[in-house]
């Protein structure tokens, strides 16, 4: 039996933290200073297409794709927030963790974010569960509130509905369609609990969710409730994953697998009702379960939560209620 699982025995032990972290230093940064860059590039080329802009457009004249600023502006600081609250609070714990690594997507003429997202790793053993938790919890809790501010501002400089509509017809017509165009598809956002409310409540219901993506701002908040909901799935290694882990020990197993089960029958009910449409949640399945449903221990797992850091806990799954989308995206 490994010494971590014996001082599983002894809820009283509290073993003495790691020592301090060595400063980073230039080589250890550079692979996360490009992806950065790139990245950095790929989100304003989407969001100078979200404008309008041709993607031959931005081939002819670079300088296009610094109309799309606001876009990787935002987008990225949601992103970054998410990722940099784990990082501190896994350096907080003393955890030999890595910055984040950004994933660009500078693919032209399909419809993405310009990013596939971003990921630390930690190369420490998890010690218990209260650092679990905290590390869990730093990232969705910052990114969350990174996203509201994204939100908050954009709809506090949206326009009336007469120069909302204005400018979509302007961004259409910049694209290359026009108002008498029959498009056979419409590519719309879902909507989650959350994003209902500031769409249709606060922003008045002027932006329909097949024009989001124009508003850089707005669409980078959709993004970010998106990516948060993804990241609290109660399973295996995702933020989720951790958190139920935290609050529960080897008892979320149940959660895990129940987590799965429904997001099956999800699938069932929106292949069933949609066609081909519904099967948007496949693919992530099918990652979830090559990654595993399952949540590995900590070094010292008896060690309990203080009521504190299980609100956070229960705060994360409350965000996850609100923001998580039944279909992000389908064509209508």
């Amino acid at each position: 039996m490994e010494n971590g699982q014996l001082y599983n025995q002894n809820e009283d032990f509290h073993p003495a933290p790691p020592p301090p972290l060595p400063p980073l230093t230039f080589k250890q940064t550079r692979v996360h200073i490009f992806l950065f860059i790139i990245t950095i590039f790929a989100t304003m080329m989407v969001g100078a297409a979200n404008l309008g802009y041709p993607w031959e457009s931005m081939a002819d004249d670079f300088m296009i794709i610094f109309l799309g600023w606001e876009y990787s502006l935002a987008v990225l600081f949601i992103l970054t927030c998410h990722e940099m609250g784990h990082y501190l609070a896994a350096r907080w714990h003393r955890l030999n963790v890595t910055l984040p690594f950004y994933i660009p997507l500078p693919i032209p003429y399909l419809f993405h974010f310009g990013t596939m997202g971003a990921f630390i790793r930690i190369k420490s053993p998890i010690p218990n569960r209260i650092a679990l938790m905290d590390v869990a919890v730093a990232g969705p809790l910052a990114g969350f509130v990174a996203t509201l501010i994204c939100l908050i501002y954009g709809y506090a400089t949206l326009p009336d509905a007469e120069t909302v509509n204005a400018f979509i017809e302007t961004v259409h017509m910049r694209a290359g369609i026009l108002p008498d165009m029959d498009l056979n598809f419409t590519l719309t956002m879902g909507n989650s609990l959350l994003f209902y409310f500031f769409n249709e409540i606060i922003g008045g219901g002027y932006v329909p969710m097949s024009e989001i993506y124009h508003f850089p701002y707005i669409f980078a908040g959709w993004i970010g409730f998106f990516i948060t909901a993804l990241n609290l799935i109660p399973i295996g290694q995702l933020d989720g994953g951790h958190i139920v882990y935290a609050l529960f020990g080897q008892k979320a197993r149940q959660i895990n697998y129940a987590a799965y089960a429904a997001l099956g029958l999800l699938t069932v009910y929106l292949i069933m009702t949609l066609g081909v449409i519904g099967s948007f949640w496949i693919l992530w399945m099918v990652i979830l379960k090559f990654i595993g449903l399952r949540h590995p221990p900590t070094l010292y797992d008896a060690i309990r939560i203080p009521a504190e850091r299980s609100k956070l806990g229960w705060a994360c799954i409350a965000i996850f209620v609100l923001c998580f989308i039944p279909l992000p995206i389908y064509i209508a």
